[in-house]
């Protein structure tokens, strides 16, 4: 009987499959039709995003923003602005004080350099001074015992003792001082670093000087234009040569002991003993202003003797 049943044909193209084929390939469809949400590293992961904001584009997405607190500027009280401008003045003040010391620390240092060289130089000058003084002494011991001569009867020991003793009588020791730090401390603008005392004796010292300078030109050219012709037709001075390079006469002995000669002659050696007691003067003035000069440079810059 089973076998005259006819068997129902299922109709073409309505097999199970091909209808669960469609239906995936539809979804793939419509899923790759739909926008794919952005990966990159600087947007908001998908976690954090919600679904409705993915579904719904135009909806806002929220974000954190960071701002500057918004500072209130109050107004000072006049306290604090005088503060602050007694402050900015002090440290002005600090800083016009500290340059103050340092240029004093550094004046200081140079003048106590000058006063070093200064009292060297003034230490030679004393030296030379006391020279000069011994000389002049000399002289006028020299020229006591031409006068004495010159009163005395005609002799060959009398004529011998004027011809030594002439030597000395027209021996000049020029005076230079040692000028060159002085002239080194005007120049250089270093005298203000001296207290005003100091520049004083300087002042003193150096005037005292020139009048020493000066008193000992007047007496060169008084033995160069005077004194000296007045011997040259009344000496024999191959004999002042001999006495003076070799210590003995080897020429003969010649002077004018003529009374007019005489007199004249002893004129011209007072004159020189004056002028000569007059430079002692203006030396010895001279070691006087060098000793206090010496005396404040050790005081007020501890200068050494070198």
């Amino acid at each position: 009987m089973s076998e005259g049943r006819p068997k129902k044909q299922k109709p073409k193209g309505s097999s199970p499959k091909s209808e669960v084929g469609s239906q995936k390939s539809e979804r793939v469809k419509a899923e790759s039709a739909k926008p794919k949400a952005d990966t990159s590293p600087i947007d908001t992961p998908h976690s954090a995003i919600k679904k409705s904001e993915i579904e719904n584009p135009t909806s806002d997405i929220k974000m954190e923003v960071h701002h500057h607190p918004q500072l209130e500027h109050k107004p000072k009280p006049w306290k604090e602005y005088l503060l602050e401008g007694l402050m900015i003045f002090v440290a002005v003040l600090m800083g016009f004080i500290a340059e103050n010391i340092r240029e004093s620390i550094t004046e200081h240092k140079r003048a106590s350099e000058f006063a070093q060289s200064y009292y060297a130089d003034i230490r030679k000058d004393t030296s030379l001074i006391n020279k000069a003084i011994g000389l002049s002494k000399h002289k006028m011991a020299a020229m006591d015992s031409m006068v004495a001569v010159l009163y005395q009867p005609p002799s060959p020991l009398g004529d011998t003792i004027l011809t030594f003793k002439s030597i000395a009588a027209t021996s000049v020791l020029p005076f230079e001082p040692s000028s060159g730090t002085l002239e080194g401390i005007k120049t250089s603008g270093a005298v203000r670093s001296f207290r005003q005392k100091m520049i004083r004796l300087m002042n003193e010292y150096d005037l005292q000087a020139r009048a020493v300078i000066r008193r000992d030109e007047i007496t060169q050219k008084f033995i160069t234009e005077q004194y000296i012709p007045g011997g040259l037709d009344n000496f024999n001075f191959e004999t002042s040569y001999d006495a003076l390079a070799t210590g003995r006469i080897n020429h003969k002995l010649y002077v004018n002991r003529s009374r007019e000669f005489t007199g004249k002659f002893i004129n011209l050696i007072v004159i020189d003993k004056l002028m000569t007691l007059r430079s002692m003067q203006e030396y010895k003035k001279l070691l006087t202003v060098a000793d206090k000069v010496l005396a404040e440079l050790k005081n007020e810059y501890s200068v050494e003797d070198e």
